[in-house]
C-alpha cells in the first residue's frame, strides 16, 4: 500500500476521471476547455471540502466505484444521488450525498449506481494532487484499478447538505449562426432523446427534425453547448469537444444551462426553448452570483467545523 495519504482505486466504476475547472484561455491553441461536465455539482463538492472552486476532484459517470484510504482522508460528495458507505474493518457507516465525512487508513469508500443524474463528484480538502499538464489536472483518461490518487491528510465533519432545487423544463438556447438551416419550429416544439452514443465530447440527440439539404460549410470555432445539425440528427457539444466544427451551428445552449447537459443520462428526453440574448445574459449573471454565495457559505462552514 502507498505510504502517503490518498485514495487507492479498487474499482474505478464505469467512467471515472480527474476533473477541475479545465483549461480556459487555450482554445486558440486547439486545447479543449475540458473540466467538470456538471460544474455546479463539482463546485458544491469542493465547497463541502472547504475549498474554493479549482482543486482536482473525481467525476464519476453512471456508477461510482470503490476507493481505499492510505491515511486519514476527508471526502465530500455531490451531484447524483447514490448509495455511499465507508466500510472499515469492523464497521459500515453511510455518507450523505451531497455531504461529507472522512476515511481512516484502510477504510474503503463504496459508491453505488448513480440516480437522478449521470454524474457525481468526489472531492477532498486541497484536491487530489495528480499531475499538472498545461496548468490543469483535468484528464479524459479514465481511472483504472490500482491507480493511486495522492491527497493531503485531512478530516471532514460528517454532515449533509440539503438537496437544492434543480432547474427543470426545456433547455434554453440562443439562435446560432446557422439558425436558418434547420426547422426551427421542430427544434423548439419537439422532444429529443439522448443517444447511448454520447460522452463528454457531446450528446447525440435522437428525434425527427429537418435540416437543409446542403450541410457543407467551412469549419468555424465552436464552444461547449453548440448545437450542430448532422444527417444523423443533432449533436450538442460537451466540455471535452474540439475547438472547431464543420457541421452547421444552428443554436447555442445558454451558459446558465450548460451543467444540465452533463446530468443527462442516455435515454433521457429533453426539449429546447429559445431566448433573447439579454435574457440569457441576465440568467447567467444571476446564476453565477447565486453559486458564488452558496460556495463561499458552504466552504466557510466546512472550515469552521474543523476549527
Amino acid at each position: 500500500m502507498n505510504n502517503s495519504a490518498g485514495l487507492l482505486v479498487i474499482d474505478p466504476g464505469f467512467f471515472t476521471t480527474v476533473q477541475d475547472l479545465g483549461r480556459p484561455g487555450l482554445r486558440a491553441f486547439g486545447v479543449p476547455l475540458g473540466g467538470a461536465a456538471d460544474r455546479e455539482s463539482y463546485q458544491l463538492a469542493t465547497a463541502l471540502a472547504g475549498d474554493a472552486p479549482g482543486p482536482a476532484a473525481l467525476e464519476m459517470t453512471l456508477r461510482g466505484g470503490v476507493f481505499q484510504a492510505t491515511g486519514d482522508v476527508g471526502i465530500a460528495l455531490a451531484g447524483a444521488e447514490m448509495n455511499a458507505e465507508i466500510v472499515g474493518k469492523d464497521s459500515r457507516r453511510p455518507v450523505a450525498s451531497p455531504g461529507s465525512g472522512w476515511l481512516r487508513e484502510g477504510d474503503q469508500l463504496v459508491l453505488g449506481r448513480l440516480e437522478g443524474s449521470a454524474r457525481a463528484y468526489l472531492a477532498t480538502p486541497g484536491g487530489f494532487r495528480t499531475e499538472v499538464r498545461l496548468s490543469g489536472r483535468s484528464t479524459e483518461k479514465p481511472l483504472r484499478a490500482g491507480d493511486f490518487l495522492p491527497a493531503g491528510p485531512s478530516q471532514l465533519e460528517s454532515r449533509r447538505f440539503p438537496d437544492a432545487d434543480e432547474e427543470t423544463g426545456p433547455i434554453r438556447i440562443l439562435p446560432g449562426p446557422d439558425w436558418s438551416r434547420i426547422d426551427r419550429r421542430a427544434l423548439v416544439d419537439g422532444s429529443f432523446r439522448v443517444s447511448p452514443q454520447s460522452n463528454r465530447m457531446g450528446l447525440r440527440l435522437e428525434g425527427l427534425i429537418e435540416v437543409a439539404a446542403d450541410l457543407d460549410r467551412l469549419s468555424a470555432p465552436v464552444i461547449p453547448g453548440a448545437i450542430q445539425a448532422t444527417r444523423g440528427g443533432l449533436i450538442v457539444l460537451g466540455v471535452a469537444s474540439g475547438t472547431m466544427g464543420g457541421y452547421p451551428h444552428v443554436a447555442q445552449v445558454i451558459s446558465a444551462d450548460l451543467d444540465r447537459l452533463g446530468r443527462l443520462w442516455p435515454g433521457d428526453s429533453t426539449a429546447f426553448r429559445a431566448l433573447e440574448l439579454a435574457e440569457a445574459r441576465r440568467l447567467d449573471r444571476e446564476r453565477r452570483e447565486t453559486l458564488r454565495l452558496r460556495d463561499l457559505r458552504i466552504a466557510a462552514a466546512a472550515r469552521d467545523a474543523l476549527g
